[in-house]
């Protein structure tokens, strides 16, 4: 968070958080931090559960995910450096990931892949782009590609990708298949760690 309070053009840009969380009450923590939110002025733009964590480690299986809009990177400041915030925060624990790219439509009945990775060093972000764009054949749609800081929690990812189905059975088959098998295989070398996780809106 560090090089987002000190960066002044980043500071008056509109800016986008992934907002990952582990908690049993999921809507009583909800409730307090849409008050945050409502006091910077930002938005909810989608928010869903876990329905299936298909690649990642056990730390990954995130309860709710939700993606947020605020007006200005100085918003995100000034919220995570409240009293309230870190009251609220100080026994769950969210992961918080940013970025200035903002997130494709999302039709709130669509299935979501939420593909976070850590790239490598020299990491091709394009040969995971091609794969998540080969989900057109299943009818689905990689609709965000952007890279990521994390501004809070123990994770080392950096970039993001969203692949969007119209159900869980169409994403179901675009990773059984045995082309997006292959391709899987040969995007690893790209990155050193990854997290994949199928949301549902709720």
């Amino acid at each position: 968070m560090l090089s987002l309070a000190l960066d002044d053009d980043r500071r008056s840009l509109p800016y986008y958080l992934i907002h990952l969380l582990d908690a049993e009450d999921t809507a009583g923590y909800f409730q307090a931090f849409g008050a945050l939110l409502r006091e910077e002025e930002a938005q909810l733009l989608w928010r869903g559960g876990l329905q299936t964590l298909h690649s990642g480690r056990t730390r990954d299986e995130i309860r709710e995910v939700a993606l947020l809009e605020f007006r200005a990177g100085s918003s995100v400041v000034r919220m995570m450096t409240s009293s309230a915030y870190r009251d609220l925060t100080a026994q769950t624990a969210p992961i918080l990931l940013g970025t200035e790219s903002p997130p494709g439509p999302i039709a709130q009945d669509e299935t979501l892949l939420l593909w976070l990775v850590d790239l490598v060093e020299g990491g091709d972000v394009a040969v995971l782009e091609d794969l998540g764009g080969t989900a057109g054949d299943f009818r689905g749609q990689l609709i965000w590609s952007t890279p990521i800081a994390v501004l809070e929690g123990d994770r080392d990812w950096n970039h993001a990708l969203l692949i969007a189905f119209p159900d869980a059975e169409r994403l179901s088959e675009w990773l059984r298949a045995p082309a997006t098998s292959t391709a899987r295989a040969l995007a690893r070398r790209q990155y050193a760690a990854e997290a994949l996780l199928e949301l549902q809106s709720g």
